[in-house]
């Protein structure tokens, strides 16, 4: 098994879709889309589920318009699908199932962002499947750091200069301590805090929340994808000078991971790559063509994510673009 598959076993992947012939596809959006697009935040119990819809009962309301007390979800807001087979994506959730939604008014009715986006269920123990970047790469998080960190973003998300004096205490706690690791080579404790560390750097890139180069090195060297994706994120919005230059070193280095390495050049297209075009195209004679991705099972409907299978493809996109 991979480094992702080790990410997501170690997780969560609730059997919520429905599709007869397992071909209905969709565009997984990342977290930003989510919580973005969404109105309300909270935390609701599954009262009631059938192939027409999905009622909660809301146990605390979080951030953005407090709902009713009963509601019905019927809809999704953010599904792009790609293939359609059969009756297509239906929403299954058992009764009894206590999450966190991301939701909005749709039809007279709620809709969240997809079978697989919008939601954070509660394990029996507590925990929360926590999404940051987007649901395929879940934490397992306390419901106090889950709640603090997703208020904050969806409170800057909506417009609001900024977030509880906590969050940014949080983050440079959580970044102090030694860089954590999901892989099995790791040691337990070690996992811990890497669900802490990757709450604290997707929270400061959603919330553009500036951290210092030599914060950022000690994660981007560490060999893990997961932490260097993180890492990289952060970096992306950090309004350094050198952002540009930093994420263009990352790519052109061989010996960082290959999915990290996609995922920085992404990110150089969405800062804009101005000067590092000639670049992009000149190193992409070379670069590697190896599938890697997100690390989406064939069998996932989310394999209709958009984004780049290998390094070389990432770069022709990105040396192309304007």
């Amino acid at each position: 098994m991979n480094k992702f598959g080790r990410f997501v076993a170690a997780l969560f992947l609730m059997a919520i879709f429905a599709n007869r012939c397992l071909a209905t596809t969709w565009d997984e959006p990342w977290h930003r889309e989510v919580v973005s697009k969404a109105t309300s935040f909270g935390l609701y119990e599954v009262e009631k589920s059938d192939s027409e819809s999905v009622t909660l009962r809301r146990l605390k309301h979080i951030a953005g318009d407090e709902t009713s007390p009963v509601i019905q979800v019927k809809s999704f807001y953010a599904l792009r699908l790609s293939s359609v087979s059969g009756e297509g994506p239906v929403l299954r959730l058992p009764t009894g199932t206590k999450a966190y939604f991301h939701l909005k008014p749709e039809d007279g009715a709620w809709a969240i962002a997809t079978p697989t986006a919008g939601f954070a269920p509660l394990r029996q123990d507590g925990k929360v499947y926590a999404t940051y970047r987007i649901s395929m790469h879940q934490a397992l998080l306390d419901p106090g750091m889950y709640e603090d960190t997703q208020r904050c973003i969806f409170q800057v998300l909506h417009g609001s200069s900024g977030c509880d004096p906590q969050i940014s205490t949080m983050i440079k706690n959580e970044l102090a301590k030694p860089v954590g690791g999901i892989v099995a080579a790791d040691k337990p404790e070690m996992r811990e805090i890497f669900f802490g560390q990757h709450a604290a750097l997707e929270t400061a890139a959603l919330i553009s929340y500036p951290l210092n180069a030599g914060t950022l090195e000690r994660f981007l060297d560490k060999k893990d994808v997961h932490v260097q994706m993180s890492a990289l994120r952060a970096l992306a919005v950090s309004g350094s000078a050198d952002t540009a230059e930093r994420l263009m070193r990352f790519v052109e280095d061989d010996k960082r991971e290959l999915a990290a390495r996609i995922l920085a050049v992404k990110l150089l297209e969405q800062i804009g790559v101005g000067k590092m075009r000639p670049r992009l195209l000149a190193y992409s004679t070379k670069a590697s063509e190896e599938e890697s991705g997100l690390g989406i099972n064939l069998m996932d409907p989310r394999i209709g994510t958009n984004f780049p299978s290998t390094l070389k493809a990432a770069l022709e996109q990105a040396g192309a673009s304007r």
